[in-house]
């Protein structure tokens, strides 16, 4: 967390546990971008970003609360439903009426969920890399999955290393990911769900997807094919060259893309 801008750290009370929150202050004038991290991971992933975007918007962290980050979990979160309950206790503990909404990977899914479930405050949702929202994870991610779950410390770093592509993230986020896995156990977190037809139609938030061409997570043309099928509205981008590790591998991109997209949106 010292890469980050100058920030203020706030704990949130939720009927879930205690929920930590950076907030970066801005002199912009948009209004705020929440950040959800992928599953295993902290708000510390957002720091080039957050540095990034300060001068446009407030920018808010959020320490989801059943991951390895500063949150506490005092109670399961069973499903989608209890996800954007959480989201929106969090949300309104912060006193923020309206907000953009953006999620990678695991975070991802929870942007799209809130999309579905509660989307009363959201001025617009960008999803990056979602798992098993949009399409099936493919059979040879879960054996992978499963077989790093069950697994040493070796078999978690080939993982990581086999879904960004075939390279492991630099050695501070490294340590991080290796601490997340040994000394932190979760206490209840749902798996994502892929969204129905219905859900998908039923959302009229500004929606921005964007996927990794080589994610071994996320089928990207599969992907791409049921985004313009169920939700021809949204702004689909395929990052060609990127794998699931979207936010190492094409980081200026995602900067540039995601500031001009909330702008649009702001009120």
């Amino acid at each position: 967390m010292t890469k980050w801008p100058d920030r203020e750290d706030r704990s949130v009370e939720t009927s879930f546990g205690s929920t930590m929150v950076s907030t970066v202050r801005s002199s912009g004038a948009g209004d705020p971008l929440v950040l959800l991290q992928g599953g295993g991971s902290t708000v510390a992933v957002w720091d080039r970003f957050a540095e990034a975007w300060q001068f446009d918007r407030p920018i808010i962290a959020v320490d989801t609360v059943w991951d390895a980050g500063r949150s506490v979990q005092r109670r399961p979160v069973a499903d989608g439903r209890d996800v954007a309950t959480w989201l929106g206790e969090t949300l309104s503990g912060l006193d923020i009426d309206r907000a953009h909404l953006m999620g990678y990977s695991y975070g991802g899914w929870v942007a799209l969920n809130h999309a579905v479930e509660a989307s009363e405050r959201l001025l617009s949702v960008t999803a990056i890399e979602p798992p098993g929202a949009i399409v099936r994870m493919p059979v040879r991610a879960w054996s992978k999955m499963l077989r790093m779950l069950l697994g040493d410390d070796e078999q978690y770093r080939a993982y990581l290393t086999w879904v960004r592509g075939g390279r492991l993230p630099e050695s501070t986020m490294l340590d991080l990911l290796m601490a997340a896995r040994t000394d932190f156990v979760q206490r209840g977190t749902p798996r994502p769900t892929r969204l129905t037809k219905d859900q998908w139609k039923g959302i009229r938030t500004p929606l921005m997807i964007m996927l990794g061409g080589r994610s071994r997570l996320v089928p990207s043309i599969r992907a791409s094919k049921v985004v313009r099928d169920v939700s021809p509205q949204a702004e689909l981008h395929i990052l060609p060259d990127a794998s699931h590790a979207v936010l190492v591998d094409e980081p200026q991109a995602v900067i540039d893309r995601v500031r001009e997209f909330v702008a649009r949106h702001d009120r």
